[in-house]
């Protein structure tokens, strides 16, 4: 009788660590869904941001210099920094 009391005890301990260290994981990928969510609604208000001002200035950036076009590439790659 007390061996079978163990066996239960044991086994409801292990399903018990089993559920802890499965709810860990579980926060642990939410935390990074989360943080990718993040990223992910940045990078959009920049890409928008770059759409609009490529709107604004469509004609000028057709009559620029070489010069002056690789200047703008060079703040683009910047600008997706943000």
């Amino acid at each position: 009788m007390v061996d079978i009391e163990i066996i239960v005890v044991i086994g409801n301990t292990l399903v018990i660590l089993a559920t802890f260290l499965a709810t860990l994981y579980r926060i642990k990928i939410e935390r990074e869904q989360i943080r990718v969510v993040k990223a992910d609604v940045k990078s959009k208000e920049c890409l928008e941001g770059l759409r609009k001002y490529i709107k604004a200035e469509r004609t000028s950036l057709g009559s620029m210099s070489k010069k002056e076009f690789n200047e703008f590439l060079d703040y683009l790659e910047k600008l997706g920094e943000c």
